[in-house]
């Protein structure tokens, strides 16, 4: 029994070797241009979805600026009555602008900075400060609220936040949250005459009553004989002032 011969391919000649290698390139190149434009497309959207947000971006910073101007308003004439409280009449105030530049897309930011002077009645290094801000997609508002006190002897609210929408902002809640803080300094202010670690070195003895006390304390002081004393009660300061002698001997 005979088996066939296989059939023999022909080998393929020089010209058909050419064709087939310049349509596998053809199609190389073909495939590259593909990719190349597929990703010259994504960077198209990308750069079309920045313009588009750069152009709400502008918009909303501009809302943005409009509620800045707002919020100062409402914060300027609770920090004059503040400030008119015999006890905050020497406090300081500074106001400073963050990224001001020539046209009003400079400003992103405002912090106002009120600090206590060192004195009797406030025995340590106070300060509070109101900064009004933005979010990154200028979406909303900030306002920030931070208190330092130092030395620190007891706990207090140091820091606090207020989201405004730029879109919606409340002026009955805002002018509301910056009256509670101030309300809420007062408060803590007050707590540094009740901590006997700040009031150490603010000590004075009524010579009446013969107890050492807080000057910030005194119900009134007089002179005598080049000295100055203090008193704790009205009482203690007329009895002094009947016979003075007899206390400062007794001191």
């Amino acid at each position: 029994m005979s088996t066939a011969a296989p059939a023999r391919v022909p080998p393929e000649t020089a010209d058909q070797k050419t064709a087939s290698t310049v349509s596998s390139v053809d199609a190389l190149v073909e495939r590259l241009g593909a990719e190349v434009s597929a990703a010259r497309e994504r960077v198209q959207v990308l750069q079309t979805k920045a313009a588009q947000a750069f152009a709400g971006q502008e918009e909303r910073f501009m809302r943005f600026v409009t509620v800045a101007d707002r919020i100062h308003a409402l914060l300027l004439p609770r920090l004059e009555a503040f400030t008119k409280v015999d006890v905050f009449q020497d406090i300081k105030q500074i106001v400073s602008l963050e990224g001001q530049g020539l046209d009003v897309r400079g400003f992103h930011g405002t912090t106002t900075t009120l600090s206590v002077p060192f004195s009797d009645a406030c025995p340590a290094k106070v300060q509070l400060s109101f900064r009004l801000g933005h979010d990154g997609p200028v979406e909303n508002a900030i306002m920030d609220y931070r208190l330092q006190i130092l030395p620190i002897f007891f706990k207090f609210d140091s820091h606090d936040q207020l989201v405004i929408p730029i879109n919606h902002p409340s002026e009955g809640a805002i002018a509301e949250w910056i009256e509670d803080k101030l309300v809420g300094f007062t408060q803590t202010f007050f707590e540094l005459h009740f901590h006997n670690q700040y009031q150490q070195t603010h000590l004075e003895t009524d010579v009446v009553m013969n107890i050492r006390f807080p000057k910030v304390y005194a119900a009134g002081k007089k002179e005598y004989q080049g000295r100055t004393y203090y008193f704790y009660t009205h009482e203690s300061l007329l009895a002094f002032e009947k016979a003075p002698s007899v206390y400062v001997a007794t001191a």
